[in-house]
């Protein structure tokens, strides 16, 4: 479940190379033809970044590929720092005495040079043969937007699947009597949006709603249409002809299909469910809105959606921000599912264990039936057990199919908001994070890219937003000192942490602690007050980007000078807590 992700931190290597560093080190001979070089390999594989990373998910071939490559970028982007680091330090020595004494060593020009033209020149080499092997791929430049492939699995219908919608009752009649009080007060078209992060069950709810007696009677036609990521006009308007029990004859110009709609809908109250909308082109649903106003006053479109902006642009009424079930909700979904019937004698010793994995679901209906189907059939309690101490990703078929579900939404996102978002694993489960935190955090480390003339703060004030709006961030409040705070669904923060791998890694400073040693982003907490015996040992990590470490008493072997020595690390908070004395330093 791990990707690489390569393409902004290969944009940040070419700003860097493009920087105002490099000209003041007035580039000449060998050290030019270098940086030159290295430009023209990281363009080159600049241009299939994008086509490779959504194809890695196939191929462990190409996984691994990128995998090579990014570490080769890494050690590029090393060579960059210690360039800027000397830029800076020339600028600060450029009266005659320093002059003299830097001719003897790496600070004269000449030996600088000649030092940094071998060390480019070692890792454009690494590269040149690292990019030399995407022929084997086919893969192509230049991809636009995302291909997010139509699954078949992804399709919906009105068809209800269970007798009930358990924890959402009270949900489904809200929506129905609001259909019903609307239904003879509105001359235009009336659209409900109901929005929410994947899993909570949008699309059951939409399919109780159109299915309810109620609902049935008063609309004279009705139906149901899976828009999935394809918001083609065309493709739409036949499938909603064909869902009105219309037949489009294989029409293939607009204007026929759009009369033959109007026809349909002319003097009849109807209601259209647009399932799974992923469209943010307002031009694009003004289109096929025009289309749907031929109908009599009453007809009513409801739409479901995981984006809050495609909500807002399409309802005509507040929309539906459906949340997570309530904990009773929540295990009656879950007994129902992995006890079929009912609890027994013989299996009620395992209520404990099953509450602890409900809470892991964290009200979501997806993770709870998926989990509670993996365990109907198993009755021992060491499986259950296994379960509840198992990373999500590690569930077998289930597992997986509740993090594909919640990957769609994160396959939508450009490449360097993929990066924030993931990003956010370095905090530990159920963290309060800070806006402003987090921005610093992401601009620090590169993650936000230059725009035009909008600044870094702006932009990492749009992502902020945007990873809001499509609900990766929770729970958003503000104080009355204007700071804004979000938590982050467990199940987001599984899925963010599967993507990152040990890249960013969260440790609890215990006895047992491990530290992988491809760690580059590293969180370390102790909340316990207790004296802690061992002594973590930084030492054998490759070098850190950013390094958190937050509680009481974490204890590391020779802290201030392991720091110092860190010349590639970009972030340094240190939240310690000593007795009732509290040291708070942030160097970002």
């Amino acid at each position: 479940m791990t990707e690489v992700l390569l393409s902004p931190l290969v944009g940040t290597i070419l700003d860097g190379l493009k920087s105002w560093s490099l000209k003041e080190l007035e580039l000449a001979g060998s050290l030019k033809t270098e940086v030159a070089s290295l430009e023209s390999t990281l363009t080159t594989i600049q241009a299939v970044l994008q086509d490779a990373e959504e194809k890695q998910w196939k191929s462990e071939a190409i996984k691994n590929w990128l995998g090579k490559l990014k570490q080769a970028a890494y050690d590029l982007e090393a060579v960059l720092e210690d360039f800027n680091t000397e830029a800076q330090s020339r600028s600060l020595h450029t009266d005659a005495r320093s002059q003299v004494t830097t001719f003897f060593s790496l600070r004269n020009p000449l030996l600088f040079r000649l030092d940094m033209a071998r060390k480019f020149k070692n890792v454009r080499e690494k590269l040149d043969a690292i990019a030399g092997e995407k022929s084997k791929f086919h893969l192509r430049e230049g991809v636009g937007e995302a291909e997010i492939e139509r699954n078949e699995d992804r399709q919906t219908s009105s068809l209800v699947k269970e007798l009930e919608v358990l924890g959402r009752a009270d949900e489904k009649e809200k929506i129905v009597s609001m259909l019903l009080c609307n239904v003879n007060h509105h001359d235009d078209l009336s659209v409900y949006a109901i929005c929410g992060m994947g899993g909570l069950g949008k699309t059951t709810i939409a399919q109780f709603v159109f299915n309810d007696e109620n609902v049935a009677k008063v609309f004279d036609l009705r139906g149901w249409v899976c828009v999935s990521d394809d918001f083609d006009i065309k493709r739409l308007t036949k499938a909603i002809v064909e869902s009105f029990g219309g037949n489009s004859c294989g029409i293939q110009e607009l204007d026929t299909l759009q009369r033959c709609l109007a026809e349909k809908l002319v003097g009849k109250q109807f209601l259209l469910v647009l399932d799974d909308v992923w469209n943010e082109y307002h031009d694009k649903w003004d289109r096929l809105k025009q289309a749907l106003q031929c109908g009599r006053k009453g007809s009513t479109v409801i739409v479901t959606t995981r984006l809050e902006k495609v909500a807002l642009m399409m309802a005509t009424t507040p929309f539906y921000r459906l949340g997570c079930l309530s904990d009773d909700d929540s295990w009656s979904l879950f007994k129902q599912r992995a006890f079929g019937m009912g609890m027994n004698g013989s299996n009620a010793n395992l209520e404990t264990i099953g509450r602890q994995i409900v809470q892991r679901c964290g009200g979501v209906p997806l993770a709870i039936k998926a989990i509670g189907s993996i365990l109907r059939f198993r009755s021992q309690e060491s499986e259950w057990l296994r379960v509840k101490d198992s990373e999500i990703w590690d569930l077998e078929d289930e597992g997986s199919r509740i993090l594909a579900v919640l990957r769609l939404s994160y396959d939508h996102l450009p490449p360097h908001m993929r990066q924030c978002f993931s990003f956010c694993s370095i905090f530990p489960k159920d963290s309060v994070m800070t806006k402003d935190e987090l921005m610093g955090l992401w601009m620090a480390n590169g993650f936000i890219p230059s725009r035009g003339a909008l600044d870094l703060h702006d932009m990492g004030c749009e992502i902020f937003s945007e990873l809001t709006w499509r609900s990766f961030f929770q729970e958003i409040k503000e104080d009355v000192d204007g700071t804004v705070t979000c938590k982050m669904h467990d199940l987001i923060h599984d899925l963010a942490t599967s993507i990152m791998g040990q890249e960013c890694c969260v440790i609890e400073a215990n006895e047992g602690s491990q530290i992988p040693k491809a760690a580059r982003h590293l969180f370390v907490y102790n909340y316990s007050s207790s004296p802690l015996k061992n002594v973590m040992d930084f030492t054998t990590l490759q070098p850190l980007q950013s390094l958190i470490l937050h509680g009481y008493d974490i204890n590391v072997s020779n802290l201030s000078r392991y720091i110092s020595k860190q010349k590639y690390l970009k972030v340094l908070i240190l939240v310690l807590i000593v007795a009732i004395l509290l040291l708070k330093v942030r160097n970002t």
